[in-house]
């Protein structure tokens, strides 16, 4: 809606970030949340399987329909492999060399990919704390770029 928006809404538009469902929400049933996750619809779903068709259902729908209409041209099949693969490395450096080598796909569209998750607010990327901004960086042997800290999915 705001791409048909014929005026400029800057410093007239809030965001929020509504994070997922966390443990004191859901009555610290922590293994349903962690087999379910934290979306509300697959969280209080009847079963483990409606909530994993859910969970499905939600992926496909953001691979095949919202993000090419945010403008990422990609085939579903590799946007969900690149997904797959970031959700696996949580918590560990970003390389897009080593991502790009496994999807056979170039460095520039593996980081326009993470980047395109990260301002969907499908991806958190995770910027590691140094008093000495310049170490925020990280150079990796057969990267190309520098790397971003670790990727985590919301």
């Amino acid at each position: 809606m705001l791409r048909q928006s014929a005026e400029s809404l800057a410093g007239r538009v809030a965001y929020r970030e509504l994070p997922v469902l966390d443990a004191l929400e859901t009555g610290a049933d922590l293994n349903k949340l962690w087999l379910r996750g934290g979306f509300p619809d697959s969280f209080t779903a009847g079963s483990d399987g409606a909530s994993m068709r859910w969970l499905g259902n939600f992926i496909r729908t953001w691979l095949e329909r919202d993000l090419p209409q945010s403008g990422l041209r990609a085939p579903a099949e590799t946007l969900r492999r690149f997904w797959t693969m970031l959700c696996h490395r949580q918590g560990s450096l970003f390389n897009a060399a080593e991502l790009a080598r496994s999807l056979g796909i170039s460095v520039p569209s593996v980081n326009r990919y993470a980047d395109t998750l990260v301002d969907l607010m499908l991806v958190r990327r995770v910027q590691p704390y140094f008093v000495n901004v310049g170490k925020r960086l990280i150079k990796t042997p057969n990267s190309s770029s520098a790397t971003a800290a670790s990727c985590t999915r919301c």
